[in-house]
């Protein structure tokens, strides 16, 4: 009962997140269970801007966006990023930006718990 609750409070992000999907025109798609996760797999992030142009992969609600760039553990990263997104229901795009801006992207609790328990690399992209 709780995840069916928790999806309908995250619907409005995962809604959301479809149309990134769109632009990107992916061009494959699977279903994730534990948490739920619709992964598209994508060939770049050519609308994104900001710290988003750099992505390798991004999550919005129980969307996942896997680019071109991806490097070991990255879905598993992102399936965290779903994990968090259900633990706080509606607030977590919230708190996630309050801490990138405050701390970073790296320093940030939510991206420390994502590259800790995923094992996934962190690879500082240069501007080019």
């Amino acid at each position: 009962m709780r995840l069916v609750i928790v999806f309908i409070l995250n619907l409005p992000f995962t809604l959301t997140g479809i149309i990134p999907v769109i632009l990107s025109g992916p061009y494959h798609v699977k279903l994730v269970r534990n948490p739920y996760a619709f992964v598209f797999k994508i060939k770049s992030f050519w609308w994104a801007f900001g710290f988003f142009k750099k992505a390798r992969a991004i999550t919005i609600g129980q969307i996942i966006l896997l680019g071109p760039r991806l490097l070991k553990n990255d879905l598993e990263h992102e399936i965290i990023h779903v994990e968090q997104c259900d633990r706080y229901p509606v607030i977590f795009p919230i708190l996630y930006l309050y801490e990138r801006i405050r701390k970073g992207y790296r320093q940030n609790r939510f991206e420390d718990e994502a590259y800790t328990l995923s094992n996934s690399v962190y690879e500082e992209v240069n501007n080019k």
